[in-house]
């Protein structure tokens, strides 16, 4: 089976529990959306193979057998949640920033193919566009992406990419016009 997923940042993952990392699939039987329980954020799932390889070792023996979800409330320092008696997981239980809950320049907005903030950046400055998307997507058909265990969210990135860039190129055209 061909996958694009690869070996997570924890343990291995067997070749035939992966599946293509940008699409999303929801646990069975869980209900897509929850609330969470500190900023009442709706969220959605996760599946628990991201949870796995993005939790810091010392907290995947928390991690329960129900389903979780993910936290993009900027403002909240969860991450992912259950609407089960389970421990909630913050920011710090990661070893990666959290795009959506960080907004350093250093953090990816793609962790599949070291985009960060400031590299996005850097090429609109320079050259006026980003090829951060075209990039991307050629890995992605490429069967290249990590989605589903590289990135917090445990989605493709190719839309928080293209917010991105959208939001830059819209404040240098702010910069840009006469006041």
């Amino acid at each position: 089976m061909s996958s694009c997923c690869p070996q997570p940042l924890n343990r291995p993952v067997a070749e035939e529990n992966q599946e293509n990392c940008c699409s999303i699939t929801e646990q069975a039987g869980a209900p897509a959306k929850a609330a969470c329980p500190v900023s009442g954020t709706i969220s959605r799932t996760v599946q628990r193979r991201t949870l796995e390889s993005l939790l810091k070792p010392g907290k995947i023996d928390s991690l329960q057998n129900v389903p979780y979800y993910y936290c993009k409330e900027p403002t909240c320092n969860v991450v992912y949640f259950s609407t089960e008696k389970a421990p909630y997981f913050t920011t710090e239980d990661l070893p990666v920033k959290v795009f959506a809950k960080d907004q350093g320049d250093d953090v990816p907005v793609c962790y599949c193919f070291d985009w960060t903030r400031a590299r996005i950046k850097q090429e609109i400055q320079q050259t006026g566009k980003s090829s951060a998307a075209a990039e991307i997507t050629v890995e992605i058909k490429a069967e290249n992406c990590y989605c589903g265990i590289n990135n917090p969210k445990g989605q493709c990135c190719l839309g928080d990419v293209n917010a991105f860039v959208k939001k830059i190129k819209e404040l240098q055209n702010e910069v840009q016009l006469p006041l």
